[in-house]
């Protein structure tokens, strides 16, 4: 047996020669394991829900536009300068990324609808239905009537602009807008749908078409588009997702520009980055009272003990070996916890990945960061927690046995033997 297998064997021993002592305080240490994981990766899971509510409502990961299209939004900044861009081409390239599981192209204008009985500013929105759910979530939000078809002259608006139009499905609205060319559109429209995205802006001034009648409208041509809207697979990979089709859609023209989230949506990095902190407070936290649990117990055996090391020492054991024997048992009593800990948090991790506990019924819905959050307990899968957590409690139960370790060599041979 190696040297080290020796110590280790040594500091099982020493483990069981009170083991009320030791189990009390491995259980400790297990329960500070499986909260240390439970806590970060509920955490995890709460970060990760607040980017994806605010990106996968209505946003994406990735945006790719015109770089002169923010924030002025002028309807001739389309993607690709004045020429345009291959739509159908530039949407196939970018979907055929292996981290892109949708893309959508968008039109946006501006104008007034009017009912019968009244008119209101609005914000026009031209999409394509089928493609868009597979980017966003906000048409899930239609609460009654279907998606606009194409060529059907049909709208789709906001739960609150309807109320204040005192409009309904299957109704006609009058749609007036300023177009690229400088003349002024205007056409009749059917109320397709009504639609709730908790966003109280958007529902008081959303219109949504069909891409191809609001290009129409806007006097724009099939390849004039002013967003294309792209879903990761993981929002974290965006930034080289972002990278990569940079590259690939540089032959197109140079007017195209492909922004993570990370770069038009700043606010949610921040608050991913408080995420992290809090977790790092966690674990500092728990492993301190951890490291205080592992000396006292360690600082204990090592007075009750004093005789024996007294002994080694006048037998001729070098110090580095009894400090070694000091740490092997905190070693012991460091694995052993986190094996406790695995056995404890695990069954509870499995089930808050598998099925999270939706506490959107007590706490209701809530916008944050232009987005609507659900309060959901689900933990997000990540082996960085659990790995993290194992190796920062075996190393703090290492350190905290040093100063008893030290002790331990300094006891004077000659008092302890004589009972001093």
């Amino acid at each position: 047996m190696s040297d080290r297998g020796f110590w280790v064997r040594i500091g099982w021993r020493n483990l069981g020669r009170h083991r009320r002592r030791s189990v009390i305080t491995a259980v400790a240490l297990a329960w500070g394991f499986a909260a240390v994981v439970l806590f970060n990766g509920i955490l995890e899971g709460m970060g990760a829900d607040f980017v994806r509510s605010g990106t996968d409502l209505m946003a994406g990961q990735l945006r790719i536009q015109n770089p002169d299209y923010e924030p002025e939004r002028d309807l001739w900044d389309v993607i690709g300068g004045d020429g345009g861009v291959p739509v159908g081409e530039l949407l196939d390239r970018v979907r055929a990324d292996s981290d892109v599981i949708g893309a959508t192209a968008r039109v946006y204008g501006s104008g007034i609808v009017a009912s019968d009985s009244t008119s209101r500013g609005g914000l026009l929105m031209g999409i394509l239905p089928e493609a868009e759910i597979q980017v966003t979530q906000f048409l899930e939000g239609l609460m009654e009537g279907t998606v606009p078809d194409p060529g059907a002259y049909e709208v789709v608006l906001g739960q609150e602009l309807a109320r204040q139009l005192r409009t309904s499905v299957g109704e006609v609205v009058v749609l007036v807008a300023p177009s690229s060319d400088g003349s002024l559109g205007n056409e009749l429209f059917t109320v397709s749908g009504i639609v709730r995205t908790g966003i109280p802006e958007v529902d008081a001034a959303q219109v949504v078409m069909h891409l191809d009648d609001l290009q129409f409208l806007l006097a724009l041509g099939p390849d004039d588009v002013h967003e294309v809207a792209v879903a990761a697979a993981n929002p974290w990979d965006a930034p080289a997702v972002a990278e990569r089709l940079s590259a690939g859609l540089a032959d197109l023209g140079p007017d195209i520009l492909i922004e993570p989230w990370t770069s038009f949506r700043p606010e949610l990095v921040e608050f991913a980055n408080l995420i992290g902190g809090m977790n790092w407070i966690i674990l500092l936290v728990i492993f301190l009272m951890a490291a205080f649990g592992v000396a006292n117990t360690m600082l204990m055996g090592t007075f009750e003990r004093r005789r024996e090391f007294a002994v080694v020492k006048a037998l001729g054991m070098r110090p580095g070996r009894i400090m070694a024997m000091v740490v092997g048992e905190a070693l012991v009593l460091g694995l052993l916890a986190v094996a406790a800990g695995a056995l404890i948090s695990l069954p509870l991790v499995l089930w808050l990945i598998h099925y999270p506990v939706d506490l959107t019924p007590i706490a209701g819905e809530q916008m944050f960061m232009e987005g609507l959050f659900r309060f959901v307990l689900r933990v997000e899968h990540s082996w960085d927690i659990p790995i993290r957590a194992a190796i920062g409690l075996v190393i703090t139960a290492v350190l905290a046995a040093i100063y008893p370790a030290l002790r331990a060599i300094r006891v004077p041979a000659a008092e302890a033997l004589a009972g001093r």
